[in-house]
C-alpha cells in the first residue's frame, strides 16, 4: 500500500500549454499558435501580381520559392492606421502545400497559453469572420485574440493563389 502511494506522488501533474506568436494589426493584438509558421521574416521589396484578389500585397522571392504575400488587415477586414513599415513582419504558413506570407504590423513576442486560459471565440468579435478564430487566450490584463492561419484561406482561393505564381 505505502508503494501505491509512492507511484502516485512520484508522477507529475502536466498541465498542457501552447505557444502563441503575438502580433500586431493595426493597434489590435493578436495571436497564433508558434506550430503554424514556418518563419518570420521581415518585410521585404514585393513584385505587384496584376489582376490578383484585392488582399494580396504581391509575391516575393524567398531562397528560391515564389511566395504571395497577404495582407492580413485587409483580409480580416479591419481598419485602421497601418504600423510603421519599417516594423512590418511576413509571419511564413504552409497551407495545403503551398507556402504563402501573411503580413503584419509588427510582432511583439512569443508567449505560453496553459490550455485552460484558452476560451471557445465569442460569436461576433469586430467583424472577423469566426471561421478564422480558434479561441480567445486570456491574459492578465487583457484577451488576446487566437487566428488560426489555416483558415484566412479558403481551398478555392490558394489554388487562386498557386496559379498566380505560374502566370
Amino acid at each position: 500500500m505505502l508503494s501505491n502511494l509512492n507511484k502516485k506522488a512520484a508522477k507529475t501533474v502536466q498541465i498542457e500549454e501552447k505557444q502563441f506568436i503575438v502580433f500586431l494589426i493595426g493597434e489590435e493584438q493578436f495571436g497564433v499558435d508558434v506550430k503554424q509558421a514556418r518563419e518570420i521574416i521581415t518585410t521585404t521589396d514585393l513584385t505587384f501580381v496584376p489582376k490578383a484578389p484585392d488582399f494580396v500585397k504581391g509575391v516575393i522571392n524567398l531562397r528560391g520559392e515564389i511566395i504571395p504575400i497577404i495582407d492580413l488587415k485587409r483580409r480580416l477586414g479591419l481598419n485602421g492606421s497601418t504600423g510603421d513599415v519599417e516594423n512590418q513582419k511576413i509571419i511564413v504558413v504552409e497551407l495545403d502545400n503551398s507556402l504563402i506570407g501573411m503580413q503584419v504590423d509588427d510582432v511583439k513576442e512569443m508567449i505560453r497559453l496553459y490550455k485552460k486560459d484558452i476560451a471557445t471565440p465569442p460569436k461576433i468579435v469586430k467583424g472577423i469572420n469566426r471561421d478564422y478564430l480558434s479561441g480567445v487566450g486570456k491574459l492578465e490584463d487583457k484577451l488576446l485574440i487566437l487566428l488560426n492561419l489555416n483558415k484566412i484561406l479558403s481551398e478555392e482561393e490558394i489554388l487562386e493563389l498557386d496559379r498566380m505564381e505560374m502566370e
